[in-house]
């Protein structure tokens, strides 16, 4: 999945971008989101999305993250690699989602949620949220008093 970037980068590059958040947000986030979870968004055999769900919803959380524009995150999926390794687009010439389609997809949560009331973005992250606390035996109920 990520030779085509890793062969970009010499040495000291390759071991940065492994240990780059953008990787780890790949492995515990990107990889994990069940796009089974969007399908009550789409027809079953009329519609489908445009675009992997998955990446879609990654892009969604880094941009809500890092506090970017919908200009700067589409700058960031087109050009940065550290962003594209994070969405799982392994070459310079994939693009998986055009800023259209990524306010479609928008508008399919919203309406989904104020029919339902069921926010699936929120879904997804909080599942993602519970797996990693379980995996890294986080407990989220204790407060250290010292912590601000």
């Amino acid at each position: 999945m990520f030779g085509s970037v890793e062969t970009l980068l010499g040495e000291s590059q390759k071991k940065a971008y492994l240990e780059s958040r953008e990787r780890w947000f790949y492995e515990l986030v990107f990889k994990r989101i069940d796009e089974k979870a969007f399908a009550p968004l789409y027809a079953e055999g009329k519609s489908r999305p445009n675009a992997p769900v998955n990446c879609m919803v990654a892009a969604l959380i880094l941009q809500g993250y890092n506090r970017w524009s919908y200009e700067f995150l589409m700058r960031q999926v087109r050009f940065d690699l550290l962003t594209r390794s994070a969405l799982g687009l392994a070459s310079l010439d994939e693009v998986q989602f055009c800023e259209a389609t990524l306010f479609n997809s928008q508008q399919k949560l919203l309406a989904y949620e104020l029919a339902t009331g069921i926010h699936l973005v929120e879904q997804v992250f909080d599942g993602l949220t519970a797996e990693q606390l379980a995996t890294l035996k986080v407990k989220a109920d204790i407060q250290r008093c010292d912590s601000l």
